[in-house]
Order: C-alpha cells, then sequence, then structure tokens
C-alpha cells in the first residue's frame, strides 16, 4: 500500500470548477440518526494529484448545496464529512436515480424534507 501525503482543498489558485447538469445528488448516510439525507450537487471540482476527496481515490469532488432559507450553503462535500464524523458518502446520484440498498429501517429524507 502506498502512502501518500493529502494535498488540501484549499490552495491559491481556483480549482477548476464545471457546473453539474440538473438532476445530480449525493445521499449521505448517518449510522447515529438512521437515516440517509440526499443533497443536490451543483458542480463538480477538479482536484489536484494526492487530495484528499469524499469519492475515494476520485479526481473531481461534488459540490453541494444546503439550499437553507436565509442561510444557503456552497461547498465541497468533503469539507461537510469532515465537519460531520461518522457520516459517510452512501452513494452518488445520477439524474433520475434512487438511493439504493439503504440499511433496514433507515429513513431516506431529501434535504429540506426533514
Amino acid at each position: 500500500m502506498t502512502t501518500r501525503t493529502p494535498t488540501p482543498l484549499h490552495t491559491s489558485a481556483p480549482l477548476p470548477f464545471a457546473a453539474a447538469t440538473n438532476g445530480w445528488r449525493i445521499a449521505f448516510g448517518d449510522p447515529d440518526h438512521q437515516d440517509i439525507t440526499v443533497t443536490p450537487i451543483v458542480g463538480w471540482i477538479s482536484l489536484p494529484a494526492g487530495a484528499p476527496s469524499s469519492l475515494s481515490d476520485s479526481p473531481v469532488e461534488p459540490v453541494i448545496l444546503w439550499d437553507n432559507v436565509k442561510d444557503p450553503l456552497i461547498g465541497p462535500a468533503l469539507e461537510y464529512l469532515q465537519s460531520n464524523p461518522g457520516i459517510y458518502v452512501h452513494q452518488v446520484l445520477a439524474p433520475g436515480f434512487d438511493v439504493r440498498e439503504a440499511p433496514a429501517g433507515w429513513k431516506i429524507m431529501e434535504y429540506g424534507d426533514q
């Protein structure tokens, strides 16, 4: 196994960004609350080699939208995971696809429906 030193997401130069087409979503699993929260992906940032990602060794990182009234948040999925220990990426959903293989008894929620 090769050990790599993580490269931070925040650099002095902006990372390349591509807007996501309508319908891309990411599902976060929360074992403590036994639920899966699905939130929109608004875009993707290209990561430098060796940078950490919420999607294993992916060269792109989803940028997500928490559309809170009066306090919307937009940022990399990795920052959400780092701020919420125990939560994990259950699935990335292409347009038209639904969450699958949810653990028995878990609630699946679209963000905002809580």
